[in-house]
């Protein structure tokens, strides 16, 4: 036993965060939605949160530095600041939700997010700044409470019609300041327990390893087609996330 797991949660914990680092890497979004019903397999699901937020800023904040000339800057800002203002409900969910609950409630929402990302292929520009505002807010208060903040923007960028350049640039930087801002907040409110960091240390590894092969496997393998591989995953682990809360 290790603090407060067990060797094998270790590392069952390490290579999901192998995996979802890989196809976060690739798609460029995808990292909680992956790794947090995953987790909750080998840890408390709202440790899982937290940890996924704090792995996922690695990632987030390499690709907002190295994919940074391509970004939307008007966008970036709009969509952090409507993201900023969602945040505290955000905690107050996480606290105050039973863990059950939101167990099921992250399976059905990953559940639901994938098929409208899946099927969200053709651009379709529609809205404007409400719109963008609404698609942050919802953004935050998923960041803090769940760690599941990519749909929204995911959804949202792909009806605006951006290149892959872009979208990649554009979601990584919100993702970036969001996560350093949600960190700062789970600290404050004493989310950041002993299980926390054991979990965040174990899974460095994974995280490390799993950026470099989907920085290998970008020129190779299509996102749109690696997406598509991961969602099949993420559909399954979703379903066992939903029946595990509900048992």
């Amino acid at each position: 036993m290790i603090g407060f797991l067990g060797a094998g949660d270790l590392v069952l914990l390490a290579l999901i965060v192998t995996a979802a680092a890989c196809a976060q890497m690739v798609s460029g979004f995808g990292f909680a939605l992956m790794a947090v019903p995953l987790m909750g397999l080998a840890i408390d699901l709202k440790t899982a949160v937290v940890v996924s937020t704090i792995c996922g800023t690695a990632s987030n904040t390499y690709q907002a530095i190295n994919d940074g000339h391509h970004r939307d800057a008007r966008l970036v800002r709009l969509l952090t600041v409507a993201s900023f203002l969602g945040m505290p409900l955000g905690l107050v969910i996480l606290d105050r939700v039973d863990t059950d609950v939101l167990r099921v409630g992250i399976g059905g929402f990953v559940l639901v997010a994938l098929v409208a990302v899946v099927r969200s292929d053709v651009a379709t520009p529609v809205g404007g700044k409400t719109l963008e505002g609404l698609a942050g807010f919802v953004s935050g208060v998923l960041a803090t409470s769940t760690s599941t903040n990519g749909p929204p923007l995911v959804l949202l960028l792909r009806s605006r019609g951006l290149s892959p350049e872009v979208f990649r640039a554009t979601i990584n930087t919100v993702f970036s300041i969001v996560s350093f801002v949600s960190i700062a907040m789970y600290a404050i409110g004493g989310k950041l327990t002993g299980e926390a960091l054991v979990s965040m240390l174990v899974a460095v590894p994974g995280l490390g390893m799993g950026m470099y092969m989907g920085a290998r496997l970008r020129g190779l393998v299509s996102p749109d087609v690696f997406w598509r591989i991961v969602a099949a995953l993420l559909a399954a682990t979703a379903i066992s996330s939903i029946v595990s809360g509900l048992l």
